[in-house]
Protein backbone atom coordinates (compact mmCIF):
# COMPACT_ATOMS: atom_id res chain seq x y z
CA UNK A 1 0.00 0.00 0.00
CA UNK A 2 1.18 3.21 -0.78
CA UNK A 3 1.76 6.19 1.94
CA UNK A 4 -0.41 8.25 0.65
CA UNK A 5 -4.13 7.96 -2.02
CA UNK A 6 -4.36 10.32 -4.87
CA UNK A 7 -6.83 12.78 -3.97
CA UNK A 8 -9.72 12.61 -6.47
CA UNK A 9 -9.62 15.94 -8.45
CA UNK A 10 -13.75 15.39 -9.15
CA UNK A 11 -16.39 14.51 -7.60
CA UNK A 12 -20.34 13.24 -8.33
CA UNK A 13 -23.14 13.56 -6.38
CA UNK A 14 -23.22 9.62 -5.85
CA UNK A 15 -19.60 9.40 -4.70
CA UNK A 16 -19.78 12.03 -2.27
CA UNK A 17 -22.66 10.33 -1.00
CA UNK A 18 -21.20 7.13 -0.76
CA UNK A 19 -18.25 8.71 0.74
CA UNK A 20 -20.91 9.78 3.46
CA UNK A 21 -22.51 6.46 4.15
CA UNK A 22 -18.95 4.64 4.68
CA UNK A 23 -15.54 6.13 4.29
CA UNK A 24 -13.85 2.99 3.31
CA UNK A 25 -16.08 1.67 1.28
CA UNK A 26 -15.78 5.08 -0.88
CA UNK A 27 -11.60 4.25 -0.68
CA UNK A 28 -12.64 0.77 -2.08
CA UNK A 29 -14.83 1.92 -4.88
CA UNK A 30 -13.67 5.75 -5.82
CA UNK A 31 -10.23 5.90 -5.17
CA UNK A 32 -8.49 2.10 -5.30
CA UNK A 33 -11.66 1.70 -7.99
CA UNK A 34 -11.72 -1.82 -6.80
CA UNK A 35 -13.40 -4.46 -9.10
CA UNK A 36 -17.03 -5.27 -7.73
CA UNK A 37 -19.64 -7.87 -9.46
CA UNK A 38 -22.94 -6.24 -10.95
CA UNK A 39 -25.95 -6.07 -9.06
CA UNK A 40 -29.05 -7.08 -10.13
CA UNK A 41 -31.23 -4.20 -8.95
CA UNK A 42 -28.40 -1.19 -10.35
CA UNK A 43 -28.27 -3.14 -13.46
CA UNK A 44 -32.17 -3.51 -13.84
CA UNK A 45 -32.15 0.23 -13.24
CA UNK A 46 -29.51 0.96 -15.67
CA UNK A 47 -31.72 -0.76 -18.50
CA UNK A 48 -34.86 0.60 -18.03
CA UNK A 49 -32.54 4.54 -18.05
CA UNK A 50 -31.25 3.09 -21.43
CA UNK A 51 -35.10 2.62 -22.21
CA UNK A 52 -36.16 5.71 -21.21
CA UNK A 53 -33.20 7.87 -22.86
CA UNK A 54 -34.00 6.10 -26.37
CA UNK A 55 -37.38 7.19 -25.55
CA UNK A 56 -36.97 10.77 -25.00
CA UNK A 57 -34.81 10.82 -28.28
CA UNK A 58 -38.02 10.67 -29.81
CA UNK A 59 -40.47 13.58 -30.47
CA UNK A 60 -43.69 13.69 -28.67
CA UNK A 61 -46.10 12.45 -30.68
CA UNK A 62 -43.94 9.04 -31.18
CA UNK A 63 -43.34 8.52 -27.58
CA UNK A 64 -45.86 5.22 -27.25
CA UNK A 65 -46.14 2.77 -25.27
CA UNK A 66 -45.39 0.46 -28.38
CA UNK A 67 -42.16 2.75 -28.61
CA UNK A 68 -41.10 2.45 -24.83
CA UNK A 69 -41.18 -1.20 -25.19
CA UNK A 70 -39.20 -1.62 -28.28
CA UNK A 71 -36.07 0.15 -26.48
CA UNK A 72 -36.64 -1.96 -24.02
CA UNK A 73 -35.97 -4.60 -26.13
CA UNK A 74 -33.34 -2.99 -28.08
CA UNK A 75 -31.61 -1.96 -24.10
CA UNK A 76 -32.19 -6.00 -23.84
CA UNK A 77 -30.10 -6.72 -26.80
CA UNK A 78 -27.37 -4.09 -25.86
CA UNK A 79 -26.45 -5.27 -22.70
CA UNK A 80 -27.16 -9.05 -22.46
CA UNK A 81 -23.49 -9.17 -24.26
CA UNK A 82 -22.14 -7.13 -20.99
CA UNK A 83 -20.38 -8.20 -18.33
CA UNK A 84 -23.07 -6.34 -16.32
CA UNK A 85 -25.53 -9.60 -17.56
CA UNK A 86 -23.36 -12.42 -17.53
CA UNK A 87 -21.95 -11.72 -14.28
CA UNK A 88 -25.11 -11.93 -12.73
CA UNK A 89 -25.10 -15.57 -13.68
CA UNK A 90 -28.50 -15.59 -14.05
CA UNK A 91 -30.22 -19.26 -14.61
CA UNK A 92 -32.72 -19.19 -17.23
CA UNK A 93 -35.82 -18.80 -15.15
CA UNK A 94 -33.71 -16.37 -13.77
CA UNK A 95 -33.20 -14.41 -16.53
CA UNK A 96 -36.79 -14.59 -17.53
CA UNK A 97 -37.59 -13.02 -14.30
CA UNK A 98 -35.12 -10.44 -14.27
CA UNK A 99 -36.27 -9.21 -17.93
CA UNK A 100 -40.49 -9.56 -16.79
CA UNK A 101 -39.11 -7.45 -13.80
CA UNK A 102 -37.59 -4.67 -16.54
CA UNK A 103 -41.23 -4.51 -18.67
CA UNK A 104 -43.13 -4.52 -15.26
CA UNK A 105 -40.67 -1.56 -14.10
CA UNK A 106 -41.24 0.44 -18.42
CA UNK A 107 -44.84 -0.34 -17.98
CA UNK A 108 -45.33 1.56 -14.36
CA UNK A 109 -43.32 4.25 -15.36
CA UNK A 110 -46.25 4.98 -18.61
CA UNK A 111 -48.70 4.61 -15.75
CA UNK A 112 -46.95 7.37 -13.80
CA UNK A 113 -46.60 10.11 -16.62
CA UNK A 114 -47.39 10.34 -20.83
CA UNK A 115 -43.94 10.93 -22.15
CA UNK A 116 -45.47 12.90 -24.73
CA UNK A 117 -46.82 15.83 -23.16
CA UNK A 118 -42.93 15.68 -21.78
CA UNK A 119 -40.87 19.04 -23.12
CA UNK A 120 -37.34 17.38 -22.73
CA UNK A 121 -34.34 19.32 -23.69
CA UNK A 122 -31.69 17.02 -22.60
CA UNK A 123 -31.64 13.23 -21.78
CA UNK A 124 -28.08 11.97 -20.06
CA UNK A 125 -27.08 15.20 -19.82
CA UNK A 126 -23.20 15.51 -18.51
CA UNK A 127 -22.69 18.93 -16.41
CA UNK A 128 -19.76 20.13 -14.42
CA UNK A 129 -18.81 23.31 -11.69
CA UNK A 130 -15.73 23.95 -10.62
CA UNK A 131 -15.61 24.20 -6.68
CA UNK A 132 -12.37 24.49 -4.31
CA UNK A 133 -9.65 22.96 -5.58
CA UNK A 134 -11.86 19.80 -7.57
CA UNK A 135 -14.28 19.19 -10.43
CA UNK A 136 -18.53 18.94 -9.85
CA UNK A 137 -19.56 15.78 -12.15
CA UNK A 138 -22.54 14.38 -13.50
CA UNK A 139 -25.10 12.85 -15.74
CA UNK A 140 -28.44 14.49 -15.42
CA UNK A 141 -31.04 11.82 -16.57
CA UNK A 142 -33.69 14.56 -18.07
CA UNK A 143 -33.77 18.26 -18.28
CA UNK A 144 -37.38 19.62 -18.96
CA UNK A 145 -38.81 22.90 -19.40
CA UNK A 146 -42.12 23.06 -17.37
CA UNK A 147 -45.63 24.79 -18.39
CA UNK A 148 -44.12 28.17 -17.68
CA UNK A 149 -40.68 27.67 -19.52
CA UNK A 150 -38.79 26.41 -16.20
CA UNK A 151 -36.36 24.07 -16.03
CA UNK A 152 -36.74 21.04 -14.39
CA UNK A 153 -34.46 17.82 -13.63
CA UNK A 154 -35.62 14.91 -13.42
CA UNK A 155 -34.04 11.54 -12.12
CA UNK A 156 -35.63 7.87 -12.42
CA UNK A 157 -35.48 5.38 -9.47
CA UNK A 158 -36.29 2.04 -9.96
CA UNK A 159 -35.86 0.99 -6.12
CA UNK A 160 -38.06 1.54 -3.58
CA UNK A 161 -39.51 5.18 -2.55
CA UNK A 162 -38.26 6.61 0.95
CA UNK A 163 -39.98 7.11 3.69
CA UNK A 164 -41.41 11.04 4.45
CA UNK A 165 -38.61 12.17 6.68
CA UNK A 166 -36.21 10.65 4.08
CA UNK A 167 -37.53 12.13 1.33
CA UNK A 168 -34.78 15.69 1.43
CA UNK A 169 -31.68 13.78 2.19
CA UNK A 170 -32.07 12.14 -1.26
CA UNK A 171 -32.38 14.97 -3.16
CA UNK A 172 -29.37 16.28 -1.91
CA UNK A 173 -27.60 15.05 -5.01
CA UNK A 174 -30.79 16.57 -7.28
CA UNK A 175 -29.26 19.91 -5.58
CA UNK A 176 -26.04 19.61 -6.26
CA UNK A 177 -27.13 18.76 -10.18
CA UNK A 178 -29.27 21.91 -10.12
CA UNK A 179 -25.90 23.95 -9.00
CA UNK A 180 -23.79 22.52 -12.15
CA UNK A 181 -26.51 23.50 -14.13
CA UNK A 182 -27.00 26.50 -13.34
CA UNK A 183 -23.35 27.03 -12.73
CA UNK A 184 -23.15 26.29 -16.91
CA UNK A 185 -26.49 27.72 -18.05
CA UNK A 186 -26.85 30.79 -15.82
CA UNK A 187 -30.33 29.49 -15.45
CA UNK A 188 -31.69 28.23 -12.02
CA UNK A 189 -33.57 24.96 -12.47
CA UNK A 190 -37.95 25.92 -11.61
CA UNK A 191 -37.51 22.31 -9.84
CA UNK A 192 -36.06 18.78 -9.10
CA UNK A 193 -38.01 16.00 -8.92
CA UNK A 194 -37.60 12.38 -8.41
CA UNK A 195 -39.47 9.65 -9.71
CA UNK A 196 -39.86 6.43 -8.18
CA UNK A 197 -40.89 4.34 -11.13
CA UNK A 198 -41.39 1.25 -9.28
CA UNK A 199 -43.80 2.78 -6.41
CA UNK A 200 -45.27 5.29 -8.60
CA UNK A 201 -44.34 8.18 -6.22
CA UNK A 202 -43.08 11.64 -7.25
CA UNK A 203 -40.98 13.97 -5.06
CA UNK A 204 -40.26 17.88 -5.87
CA UNK A 205 -38.46 20.74 -4.15
CA UNK A 206 -37.75 23.69 -5.25
CA UNK A 207 -33.50 25.25 -5.64
CA UNK A 208 -32.86 28.22 -4.46
CA UNK A 209 -29.98 30.54 -3.39
CA UNK A 210 -29.79 29.24 0.36
CA UNK A 211 -29.61 25.26 -1.14
CA UNK A 212 -27.03 26.19 -3.99
CA UNK A 213 -24.98 27.98 -1.01
CA UNK A 214 -25.23 25.06 0.89
CA UNK A 215 -24.38 22.80 -1.93
CA UNK A 216 -21.29 24.42 -2.13
CA UNK A 217 -20.39 24.43 1.45
CA UNK A 218 -21.45 20.99 2.08
CA UNK A 219 -19.55 19.84 -0.71
CA UNK A 220 -16.34 21.50 -0.01
CA UNK A 221 -15.97 20.05 3.44
CA UNK A 222 -16.61 16.70 1.80
CA UNK A 223 -13.43 16.95 -0.26
CA UNK A 224 -11.65 18.70 2.61
CA UNK A 225 -12.87 15.52 4.78
CA UNK A 226 -11.75 13.40 1.33
CA UNK A 227 -8.37 14.71 0.92
CA UNK A 228 -7.37 14.23 4.29
CA UNK A 229 -8.51 10.73 4.55
CA UNK A 230 -6.47 10.56 1.84
CA UNK A 231 -3.03 11.95 2.98
CA UNK A 232 -3.61 10.21 6.30
CA UNK A 233 -4.70 7.00 4.91
CA UNK A 234 -7.27 7.03 7.44
CA UNK A 235 -10.90 6.03 6.43
CA UNK A 236 -13.13 5.19 8.66
CA UNK A 237 -15.73 2.80 9.06
CA UNK A 238 -19.26 3.47 9.13
CA UNK A 239 -21.24 0.09 10.56
CA UNK A 240 -25.03 0.08 9.28
CA UNK A 241 -27.66 -2.41 7.53
CA UNK A 242 -26.07 -1.36 4.41
CA UNK A 243 -23.03 -3.37 5.18
CA UNK A 244 -24.95 -6.26 4.53
CA UNK A 245 -25.14 -5.13 0.41
CA UNK A 246 -21.84 -4.06 0.42
CA UNK A 247 -19.27 -6.24 -1.90
CA UNK A 248 -16.22 -5.35 0.05
CA UNK A 249 -17.21 -6.63 3.70
CA UNK A 250 -14.62 -9.12 3.75
CA UNK A 251 -11.82 -6.57 3.95
CA UNK A 252 -14.17 -4.22 6.47
CA UNK A 253 -11.83 -4.29 9.64
CA UNK A 254 -16.12 -4.56 11.26
CA UNK A 255 -16.22 -7.75 9.87
CA UNK A 256 -12.74 -8.61 10.76
CA UNK A 257 -10.98 -7.86 7.89
CA UNK A 258 -7.89 -6.14 6.49
CA UNK A 259 -8.70 -3.20 3.88
CA UNK A 260 -5.04 -3.69 3.05
CA UNK A 261 -5.53 -7.22 1.37
CA UNK A 262 -8.29 -5.67 -0.71
CA UNK A 263 -6.15 -4.06 -3.70
CA UNK A 264 -4.39 -7.79 -4.43
CA UNK A 265 -7.71 -10.05 -3.54
CA UNK A 266 -10.06 -8.54 -4.84
CA UNK A 267 -9.79 -8.94 -8.65
CA UNK A 268 -9.31 -12.62 -7.62
CA UNK A 269 -12.62 -12.75 -5.88
CA UNK A 270 -14.03 -10.70 -8.62
CA UNK A 271 -12.02 -11.24 -11.86
CA UNK A 272 -13.71 -9.38 -14.87
CA UNK A 273 -13.90 -10.94 -18.30
CA UNK A 274 -10.64 -9.09 -20.74
CA UNK A 275 -12.24 -6.57 -22.67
Amino acid sequence: MSETFVVPDSLSPSSTSTFQTCPLQFRFQNIQKLPQPPSAAAVKGNVVHRALELLFGLDAPSRTAQAAHDFLAQAKTEFEPTYDITGLNLSEAEAAKFWAECTVLVDKYLQMEDPQTINNIDVELWVTAPLQGFLLRGFIDRVERDANGGIVISDYKTGKAPRANDVDSKMTQLHMYAYMLNDMRGEMPASIQLLYIKDGVRHTRTPTEQTMRFVVTRTNALYKAIEKACTTTTFPTNKSSLCFFCNFQRWCPEFGGNPDKAAEEAPIAYPRPAA
